[in-house]
């Protein structure tokens, strides 16, 4: 269903963007949840190429996944770009890790991740500067997402993971905010089956922030790429 309402939306408006109509820049989204740590999250980065990242001072980055594609060209572009940005840095894996498989083997791709220095989470826990991180591992099944209790972030791809959430604050990417949206960032469609697009949402004791991602593979409309920066 989403695949069908995605490619109708990209008929509709592929002609907007290509005629550069469509005005997509980089946003900041600074949230104030007193990790007491400096956290930049980016999501869905999409790397087709050695990209370099012009990202804020942070003592933590987390990605939340969708880091390469079937149009990557090698595991060599993602370790040439992540390679450059320094610190710690935390991951989990998205659905085109796993569905591009035939393009990048998920051994070559966690290899080339590790490479970069960076810590990979599938079902599993890490704590850096006083933060319990719990990184969730992508599911086809929006249902099948564990129940996660007493993480400071539980880091995941879908933010359909919220529905069983505890506690804690979930940061999730996957839907791109919605890709193609009208003027002023209103999405038409959403990659979620519980609604969840883009932004802030509360459940019980928990919080998740649903980022727009850095990236994409068809071109995004009136849809800007984020940054998140949690202090």
């Amino acid at each position: 269903m989403y695949r069908r309402a995605l490619l109708t939306a990209a008929l509709g408006l592929g002609a907007l963007a290509a005629a550069g109509a469509a005005v997509v820049n980089t946003a900041t989204r600074v949230l104030d949840l007193g990790l007491g740590r400096r956290v930049v999250f980016i999501s869905d980065l999409h790397i087709h190429n050695t990209a370099k990242y012009d990202l804020p001072n942070y003592d933590l980055l987390l990605i939340g996944g969708d880091i390469y594609d079937r149009h990557t060209p090698g595991v060599h572009v993602v370790v040439e770009t992540l390679s450059q940005l320094r610190g710690p840095k935390v991951a989990v894996l998205g659905n085109h890790e796993y569905w591009d498989m035939r393009r990048i083997p998920l051994r070559e791709g966690l290899g080339a991740l590790e490479e970069a220095g960076v810590h990979v989470l599938r079902d599993d826990w890490v704590q850096i500067g006083g933060l319990r991180i719990y990184g969730i591992d992508w599911r086809e099944d929006p249902r099948a997402y564990p129940a996660v209790k007493d993480a400071d972030i539980v880091l995941v791809h879908s933010p359909d993971a919220f529905q069983n959430a505890v506690n804690g604050l979930y940061l999730a990417g996957h839907t791109h905010g919605g890709q193609f949206c009208l003027p002023g960032g209103v999405p038409l469609i959403t990659n979620s089956h519980f609604g969840y697009t883009y932004g802030l949402y509360r459940r019980g004791n928990a919080v998740m922030y649903v980022t727009r991602g850095l990236g994409e593979i068809l071109p995004r409309v009136w849809c800007d790429r984020e940054v998140v920066i949690l202090s």
